[in-house]
């Protein structure tokens, strides 16, 4: 009984983890551009990390269909965010770059979200803090398992 009383107090705590990520995500969105919404924001935040990406790469990285990651490349290069050029290696393709100006708001919104994040974790004890770090590894390498 005691074991599910952890399960779930786990879970609560999750959940709202996740909510609060997501809204940081969605605040770092509009750091980014005020009209950029959350799935363009992955597009976005995928071309930035990798480098100029195909389409249909992008598609299948972010379990989208092309029509979709169509309309959202639209979107972001209609917001300045992002430049289509023919790929060189596949002249049937294009491939999906950040623009310079994505890059530094990309990064102005990252270093306000660390900032926001060591804020809250400044009153932690550094052996809690380790411990944190573990645990959140251990999690994410069981996640990385399922895939």
């Amino acid at each position: 009984m005691q074991d599910e009383k952890l399960l779930h107090m786990v879970e609560e705590e999750f959940t709202a983890i996740l909510l609060h990520a997501r809204d940081m995500l969605l605040r770092r969105a509009k750091a980014v551009h005020p009209d950029l919404q959350a799935p363009g924001y992955r597009v976005l935040a995928l071309v930035i990390r990798e480098d100029a990406q195909q389409q249909g790469l992008l598609a299948e990285k972010l379990r989208l269909d092309k029509a979709t990651i169509s309309r959202l490349v639209q979107n972001l290069e209609s917001l300045g965010l992002v430049t289509r050029t023919q790929d060189p290696s596949d002249g049937r393709a294009q491939l999906v770059s950040a623009t310079p100006l994505a890059h530094e708001k990309w990064k102005a919104s990252g270093n306000t979200l660390r900032q926001e994040l060591r804020r809250q974790l400044t009153e932690w004890e550094p052996s809690e803090l380790q411990s944190f770090g573990e645990l959140l590894h251990r999690l994410n390498i069981s996640f990385d398992e399922l895939a």
